[in-house]
């Protein structure tokens, strides 16, 4: 993607939303009062049960509303994208919020930085009561005080790395995703495939193919703010966290193996650890969702050659073999939620 000093190009920031009726606002505000002005405010709702309609609502024309039945995230950012007309794709999740000038300093870095097509920042972790009954932008003045020498931005080509399955450690969470429309257009739409958690397919699908795709810039600036309180993830207990891994990684190895052949040794190690995760629990064992762990797997491996066959049965021997240790392990000290990093 290439930007003259000059332009004005328009952003489109996609907010998908499920049951936070008491966030989303902040969030919408958050985008609303940018300092960036050329930009359009996408909120999907993914069929929520809570205020969040009337929440959204309120806001009439200042932003485009999607209301959509409950299909997970990938539907969600699937009914976004296609609604969006920025050459910029900045994604927030509705529990978190950009400073005011995140668009402004993300348009920079692709004008700065010719011909990529990514733009990862950082958020301030801070804790929700910190963000209640508060002067937001007091907060936005100190994270963003503290954070402006912290700035280091820093062009990044990782694509031989992704082809040779190497993990991109400097993948930030969802809130400090920016992508060119260019780039996404090769990895839209997204396979909408739900799983217990609603998140079989999430953002890893999306950074690994972009990055695997294009050159991009990472800044340690703090941009935005992730907001710490009791959600989804947070409150699952380590069985029911080991299935969602178990999901997202073999759900994303699948897919990513079955459209772009190119990130083939990429694909067999998601699959494999995912798997492995999957069948080192009896959780949901069993039970029909259309993250079908067995079934994925199954069809993999008869569309591969023998030696593939082989490999990727090996390695997910590997990876069970490391599960299991870990639950020996646990019984000795206490749990790593955050398992199979490297």
């Amino acid at each position: 993607m290439n930007l003259t000093n000059d332009s004005q190009v328009l952003v489109s920031i996609l907010i998908n939303n499920y049951n936070y009726a008491r966030f989303v606002g902040d969030a919408i505000d958050s985008v609303l009062g940018q300092t960036y002005k050329n930009i359009e405010v996408i909120v999907v709702d993914d069929g929520s049960t809570d205020d969040s309609r009337n929440v959204i609502e309120s806001y009439g024309d200042r932003v485009t509303a999607i209301f959509k039945r409950n299909g997970g995230q990938a539907s969600a950012m699937n009914a976004g994208f296609a609604a969006s007309n920025g050459e910029i794709i900045c994604l927030l999740d509705a529990d978190d919020l950009f400073l005011p000038e995140r668009v402004s300093e993300v348009v920079k870095l692709f004008t700065v930085n010719s011909g990529i097509d990514w733009v990862f920042t950082e958020s301030a972790p801070i804790e929700t009561k910190e963000l209640t009954d508060t002067d937001l932008s007091v907060v936005f003045q100190r994270v963003s005080n503290c954070s402006s020498s912290k700035a280091s931005p820093k062009k990044i080509d990782f694509r031989a790395n992704i082809k040779n399955a190497e993990m991109p450690h400097f993948a930030p969470s969802t809130s400090n995703l920016c992508f060119s429309k260019t780039i996404l257009e090769k990895i839209f739409p997204l396979p909408e495939i739900k799983g217990f958690s609603g998140m079989a397919i999430t953002d890893i699908y999306i950074k690994l193919l972009a990055i695997g795709l294009g050159v991009g810039c990472v800044t340690t600036q703090e941009l935005g703010i992730y907001r710490f309180h009791d959600n989804f993830y947070k409150t699952l207990d380590p069985i029911k966290k080991r299935r969602m891994f178990a999901e997202i990684y073999t759900t994303t190895g699948y897919w990513m193996g079955n459209r772009f052949a190119d990130f083939s040794k990429m694909s067999k190690k998601l699959l494999a650890r995912g798997f492995g995760a999957y069948l080192s629990s009896d959780y949901l064992r069993g039970k029909s969702t259309d993250a079908d762990c067995e079934a994925m797997v199954a069809n993999y491996l008869e569309k591969a050659p023998l030696f593939t066959k082989t490999e990727v049965r090996f390695m997910i021997a590997y990876c069970l073999l490391r599960w299991q240790l870990k639950d020996l392990v646990v019984k000795f000290r206490k749990p790593n939620l955050m398992p199979l990093n490297n």
